[in-house]
């Protein structure tokens, strides 16, 4: 399977509502690092961003999400999806398929403009508790998504035991890389980070479906 493989996916509306989402979380990071999380409202956010605060609450959901929102999580989901190329696969077939797409998916997904909203976010996960109590929510939604996309590309149930480890693994280890990364000053660039964490995982998973 070649590099061509991690452009299939997103549709046109799928892209656009990242970059919809993506623009406005910019916007709300600056009033926040500007003004202090607890003192910038929806409303001002919608203002600045120049769309409806019923828009924001529909992509994002809560305030809160406006800081924990990753654009990279459904990018790689919709990687995910299209490494099984339609067809369910065994756990070893897609880890063999994967390997080789690692360092060009992350070299694609995590641009520069990602790796410093991903500073901006990780510190107010550290300073701000209804962000982080949030989070650990979040990782638990993420979790779900990540097992019913792994139970499709190997056409097992979602509640297989195995499926609902190498979900496990995949979200709270990389959760840990953040915080390790936080944790060192965000000393080293992100990509250098998550290439080390996903070779631990794919470590991880051939020990376990081997």
């Amino acid at each position: 399977m070649s590099e061509s493989t991690i452009e299939s996916a997103p549709t046109l509306w799928e892209r656009r509502k990242i970059e919809a989402m993506s623009r406005i979380q910019r916007t709300a990071l600056d009033l926040f690092a500007e003004h202090g999380y607890r003192e910038v409202t929806v409303e001002r956010v919608a203002a600045a961003a120049g769309v409806s605060p019923s828009s924001i609450y529909r992509y994002f959901g809560t305030k809160e999400m406006l800081v924990l929102y990753d654009e990279t999580d459904p990018k790689t989901l919709e990687i995910l999806r299209a490494v099984g190329g339609g067809q369910a696969r065994e756990f070893r077939e897609l880890l063999t398929i994967a390997r080789p797409l690692v360092a060009p998916v992350i070299d694609e997904i995590i641009t520069a403009d990602v790796e410093q909203r991903t500073r901006v976010r990780m510190e107010f996960v550290r300073t701000i508790p209804e962000v982080k109590l949030r989070q650990a929510e979040r990782m638990r939604e993420l979790e779900d998504e990540f097992r019913v996309a792994l139970a499709e590309v190997t056409g097992r149930g979602d509640n297989d035991l195995q499926v609902r480890t190498a979900a496990a693994i995949i979200i709270w280890v990389c959760m840990a890389a953040l915080d390790h990364w936080a944790g060192t000053g965000f000393a080293g660039r992100l990509k250098d980070v998550y290439a080390e964490v996903v070779e631990s995982i794919l470590v991880a998973l051939e020990a376990i479906f081997r």
